[in-house]
């Protein structure tokens, strides 16, 4: 009788045991999400959008440069003969940084309609072995920025 009750008693406690193991969480390492993944990149360089509209900020994030990574983000405006504007960046120096610029018109640098700006960018890394990446600017204005893309020059 005793063993009936020590085998009855054991299985009991088995299926308690199983069933807490069963249902406890488990405890997996995940790998941290990279907050860039959904962002237009190549290698360190990452600007956050594919397509923008006239007035949005260009965010650019650099992260993971190595020593060696020294040159210029150069970003050129869609005619394909003006560069709009340029980032150096040393890797010895700074391996990683955040920054961002609206793109505006100017008479100065011959930028005078929104026609200016509007199509493919290409932003080159030069002196780096990094291919080039493009985005778009399009003919739609955010709001309460209409005014300033009225035609300068």
């Amino acid at each position: 009788m005793n063993a009936k009750l020590i085998a009855i008693a054991g299985i009991v406690i088995s299926i308690i045991i199983g069933a807490v193991v069963l249902t406890s969480p488990k405890l997996e390492k995940t790998e941290p999400k990279d907050p860039f993944e959904k962002w237009n990149r190549s290698g360190p360089f990452a600007v956050n959008k594919f397509q923008y509209r006239l007035g949005e900020n260009i965010f650019v994030s650099v992260s993971g440069l190595t020593s060696s990574d020294v040159g210029k983000i150069i970003f050129g405006l869609p005619n394909g003969t003006m560069v709009y504007s340029t980032i150096p960046f040393d890797g010895g120096i700074k391996s990683e940084f955040n920054t961002y610029f609206t793109p505006s018109l100017s008479k100065a640098r011959k930028i005078c309609s929104a026609n200016d700006m509007v199509g493919e960018w290409l932003v080159v890394f030069r002196d780096t072995k990094y291919s080039p990446i493009t985005f778009e600017i399009i003919n739609k204005t955010i709001g309460g920025a209409e005014a300033r893309y009225e035609q300068v020059c």
